[in-house]
């Protein structure tokens, strides 16, 4: 008996230095190791155009808390709506041995190539859908583009214009798609105006000012066109209403202050990652779901409105 006592007090003793080094240290596991032993690495994968658009960074912020909740960390990678990047980034994955990857996908890609190169990764797509059975968390872009066209045309506006960079991405498509239809449809004219890059954009958009000069209110389709649109009315001195996408924090602290169609980042976020690991946990093949939510119409003054 008092040796098994004397042998318990020892390892008891030995478990306490194991941890106090492993303190003094700041040891931490090789979670890389351990899933070439387990198959799991605890990670999931993030694939964002970018972050300093303030959607991208607002939803990422959503998964990270999200992810940790379930005790998984998050690994950020952008393709900045280059598709060869993307590329590089999906093969980044792959070696990382990542559990998952939500993914919002650049344009043109090869949809075909990209299904190949992560088979057997667990996949959700955000704000842009991908191929055929894979889950998507989207925002309803055409109920989105119709309540702010047709709030403008509420405030008499006849003649709106239609701001973008780089109309191929999916869900600018689809908000100038029915911008042009809901405009259409009130006998209205519209106006789409898209430029290369934002940087230029704000110098685009005061020359086409000076070509419709008929135009009276602006609906930029990003926070970053948004953006643009302040800089441009700023440099002409010629105010226009206007609507913007998403709800920066510069939209409440310029004048007037901004009127937005916000989109719902808390929720995008909880449903791609809820998606993304029931996906994961899947021991058989399951139905892939879209999940497809409404925008909000945050009235402020920019528009015309007088109060929000």
């Amino acid at each position: 008996m008092s040796r098994v006592i004397s042998r318990r007090a020892i390892e008891v003793l030995a478990e306490n230095r194991i941890l106090q080094a492993v303190e003094e240290l700041g040891y931490e596991p090789n979670l890389v190791a351990q899933s070439l032993r387990g198959g799991r690495t605890h990670s999931i994968g993030v694939i964002f155009p970018q972050i300093t658009n303030a959607f991208f960074s607002q939803c990422v912020q959503h998964i990270e808390k999200e992810a940790a909740e379930r005790g998984y960390s998050v690994v950020l990678l952008t393709h900045g709506e280059d598709a060869k990047r993307q590329a590089q980034q999906l093969a980044v994955v792959r070696r990382s041995r990542l559990d998952g990857i939500i993914l919002t996908v650049a344009p043109h890609s090869d949809l075909e190539g990209m299904e190949s190169a992560l088979s057997g990764i667990p996949v959700v797509a955000l704000d842009r859908p991908l191929w055929k059975g894979v889950d998507a968390v989207l925002l309803q872009h055409r109920q989105a583009a119709a309540m702010a066209t047709e709030h403008l045309l509420g405030h008499g506006h006849k003649e709106i214009m239609c701001i973008t960079v780089n109309p191929s991405i999916y869900s600018f498509c689809e908000r100038i798609e029915q911008f042009e239809a809901t405009m259409h449809a009130a006998g209205a004219i519209p106006r789409t105006l898209s430029a290369k890059s934002y940087a230029e954009l704000p110098d685009v958009i005061q020359k086409a000012l000076e070509r419709w000069p008929n135009v009276t209110a602006l609906l930029p389709l990003s926070n970053m066109a948004t953006f643009a649109v302040v800089e441009a009315l700023r440099a002409t001195g010629h105010y226009l209403p206007f609507i913007g996408f998403d709800d920066p924090d510069f939209a409440t602290i310029v004048d007037p202050p901004i009127t937005v169609v916000r989109q719902r980042t808390d929720q995008l976020a909880r449903h791609a990652v809820r998606l993304l690991f029931q996906h994961m946990g899947a021991e058989a093949p399951r139905a892939a779901e879209t999940i497809a939510l409404p925008a909000d119409l945050i009235r402020r003054k920019s528009c015309g409105c007088h109060e929000g």
